[in-house]
């Protein structure tokens, strides 16, 4: 990485004889109207390519029905322009939109955003850049700022015979309504939020709908108690600036809170797996050791196979009133989200998953994230393509 502009060069700003004075920002989403109002305030000439016809990048480009942020508007806003306080806690994905429109009008970006605009290569070209537009003039520029994001380039991973498949397969990048899945047999493929949302909304309209769940979740939901948002628990409660080094050292914090969070799912949901997480868990819950899954609503179709057929479930439901609150979607259809183990290969139609159980799908739909690289960069500067942690930025309404 050593060819890719020193941030020494740009961070002191402009000044008359600096190296760095022109500078191109790929992508118009959050980071990319962050980056280009702070250099230009910094004294630098700035230029965004944006190839889609708006800001928002994958807010615009990859979400689909319904979709919302699990993350709260409290710490997703901008420092220089907060959310309205008229705005619900957690925006949905047409409101943050308008959010970033907003900042972008506030902070007056427009004249420097090229819409449309798609690069190909960026090349390194002495102590400058060569940007490779498709159908126009190459840029040459001091620097190139990257705000493209890493959920670009869907991660396939292989699965046997799946080119095969007698249905239909496509990447959860390419989903956008449920209707697709009407009357159909839906497999989705991973267990990230997309996953779940896409889960619950096969559920809703598809004859069956199933799930693949490769090495588990921990499953919580984006708002706690009166529509409290998550993360602002997580960044208040029992949050500290010092930590003693011997506190440090043993984990003595965590250890004390993962206890008092599994005691709580227990005696709100009756497993300690999660927040209501019958299945799929990760083999050990530990406090700041897993990504949370805040996309909740097809865990109750989830949980419905296995909860049919074991005592326990019974049992705390008969010794908590409040049971009866924490599954209320189960009414919405009587059907359930079957819940298998990592695919090992596709023949026609039917999957075969570890465990030998098997799957007669008519969709699949792989859920399984995003390569990150960068395709437009050379080789030489490009960092080595690996697959992402499956993310996406909706919630189930």
């Amino acid at each position: 990485m050593s060819s890719v502009t020193p941030f020494s060069r740009i961070a002191t700003g402009f000044k008359p004889g600096s190296e760095v004075r022109t500078v191109c920002i790929i992508g118009a989403g959050s980071s990319g109207l962050v980056a280009c109002k702070h250099l230009r305030d910094a004294g630098f000439e700035v230029e965004v390519l944006e190839k889609g016809s708006g800001v928002g990048g994958a807010f615009v480009s990859k979400t689909y029905d319904d979709g919302g942020l699990v993350s709260s508007k409290y710490l997703t806003a901008f420092s220089d322009l907060r959310s309205s306080s008229t705005d619900p806690p957690h925006l949905s994905i047409d409101q943050y939109n308008q959010y970033l429109r907003s900042y972008a009008e506030q902070e007056m970006l427009w004249p420097l955003i090229r819409f449309g605009v798609n690069v190909v290569s960026v090349e390194r070209h002495g102590d400058r850049y060569k940007v490779h537009v498709e159908g126009s003039a190459t840029r040459l520029v001091d620097a190139v700022c990257v705000c493209s994001g890493l959920h670009e380039t869907p991660y396939v991973p292989h699965i046997d015979g799946l080119d095969q498949f007698s249905g239909t397969v496509l990447h959860s990048s390419e989903y956008k309504d449920k209707y697709l899945f009407a009357g159909k047999r839906v497999l989705i493929i991973g267990c990230g939020e997309t996953g779940m949302d896409l889960a619950y909304r096969a559920v809703q309209v598809a004859s069956q709908a199933a799930m693949s769940i490769r090495n588990g979740f921990l499953s919580v939901p984006h708002e706690g108690w009166g529509g409290m948002p998550l993360d602002t628990y997580i960044t208040n409660l029992c949050e500290h600036s010092y930590e003693h080094w011997f506190c440090h050292r043993h984990h003595l914090k965590w250890r004390a809170t993962t206890l008092v969070i599994r005691t709580l799912f227990l005696l709100l949901t009756g497993c300690t797996q999660g927040y209501n997480q019958w299945v799929g868990g990760v083999r050990e819950v530990k406090r700041g050791h897993h990504i949370l899954c805040k996309s909740t609503a097809a865990m109750p179709y989830l949980n419905r196979p296995y909860k049919q057929r074991t005592w326990r479930s019974r049992l705390w439901a008969r010794l908590f009133y409040f049971s009866r609150y924490v599954d209320p979607a189960c009414g919405e259809v009587d059907k359930s989200i079957l819940s298998f183990r990592s695919p090992t290969k596709v023949r026609g139609g039917t999957v075969t998953f570890a465990g030998e159980d098997t799957f007669d799908a008519d969709i699949i739909v792989l859920a399984t994230g995003y390569r990150q690289t960068f395709p437009f960069l050379h080789a030489k500067m490009a960092a080595p393509a690996a697959p992402a942690a499956p993310a996406a930025p909706a919630a189930p309404p």
